[in-house]
């Protein structure tokens, strides 16, 4: 890797982001940025059970507030900030992002998807960008959320979404690749991966979802660091997906985040040290499921200024469930 970060958008990003974010994201909104006064009419809230319904999650992994529909395929929010341990000095970890805007843009592509019934939106590949200066404290209040999404295939769609703080200042972009399953060609896909649905216990409200244990077993070689998670328990899978627990890509990001960050803190010197998440890039492989042992792995790769350069992946068994192309941005 090595290289300056760019957004997906094709712009890179100097440090007069702020100045930079706002025609960068007209670009990727076609001319107008969502939550504009003027669209306020269009909206339509969905309700939970209608979502639920569409998309094959549900509480806790699913969290989003307030969901409405303002146009086709296009979708706003309110995103609960869960407290997460850690340095990260954003107003949402960037796992968080993660994971309410890549269910934020399955709402969306839910809505204009031309096959009825449930079906499951999975990530194949998701790129997170920096919008903010920072360091920003952790934020008090929920974010808003918005994301805009098209099948260009029968089975896949593409979904872009942006994470503003209250006051509309754009915090992260994400753009998301999904493979589009029914729910029955999941079922039949996973059948040999089904569990009793006790193992998962009722979800009963409000719960949220907790944060991913620390890693055991942590080892460095060189530039490496990796570590152990598991045998992963159902708790950690709740609401992703009933009856197949599978461990949410979020989590992965927040394993492969906290490790590379950990890394970045031996190198100062100042372990633990603080630091943003500038740049992430995910490409899922396959999944990791309740009852497996998942490894992480963190490798830098290169250091430019305050920027580290990562390649991450996450395997079971030697069969890679995830890999991803990581920026962190060193603030001590």
């Amino acid at each position: 890797m090595g290289r300056a970060p760019r957004s997906s958008t094709g712009l890179s990003f100097t440090p007069a982001i702020s100045t930079l974010a706002t025609p960068a994201l007209m670009t990727l909104w076609g001319g107008h940025l969502p939550f504009a006064p003027e669209r306020e009419k269009l909206q339509r809230e969905l309700s939970r059970p209608e979502l639920f319904s569409r998309i094959c999650v549900s509480e806790p992994y699913f969290a989003l507030q307030e969901v409405k529909a303002v146009g086709r395929g296009e979708v706003v929010a309110r995103l609960p900030v869960e407290p997460r341990p850690g340095v990260e000095c954003s107003p949402l970890h960037a796992s968080e992002v993660y994971r309410h805007l890549s269910v934020l843009g399955a709402c969306a592509a839910s809505l204009v998807n031309p096959s009825e019934g449930p079906h499951c939106y999975l990530p194949r590949r998701a790129w997170v960008e920096r919008l903010h200066e920072g360091p920003l404290p952790l934020a008090t209040q929920p974010l808003q959320g918005s994301a805009k999404a098209e099948f260009n295939q029968r089975r896949t769609a593409i979904a872009h979404a942006l994470l503003s703080d209250p006051d509309g200042q754009p915090l992260f972009a994400m753009g998301v690749d999904y493979n589009v399953l029914h729910a029955e060609s999941f079922v039949r896909l996973f059948q040999g991966t089904r569990q009793d649905p006790r193992s998962e216990g009722p979800c009963q409200g409000p719960v949220v979802q907790g944060p991913l244990p620390s890693l055991r077993d942590v080892v460095r070689e060189g530039e490496c660091l990796w570590g152990t998670l598991g045998p992963v328990g159902p708790e950690l899978c709740q609401g992703h997906f009933v009856l197949f627990p599978v461990l949410p890509m979020a989590a992965v990001v927040e394993g492969l985040c906290g490790l590379a960050g950990t890394l970045l803190g031996q190198e100062e010197g100042r372990e633990p040290a603080r630091y943003l998440v500038t740049h992430g890039d995910v490409r899922t492989e396959s999944f990791a499921h309740a009852g497996e042992t998942v490894r992480f792995d963190a490798h830098r790769l290169a250091v430019k200024g305050r920027d580290h350069y990562f390649d991450c992946w996450a395997s079971v068994e030697g069969r890679v469930v995830a890999v991803m192309e990581l920026t962190l941005t060193c603030l001590d």
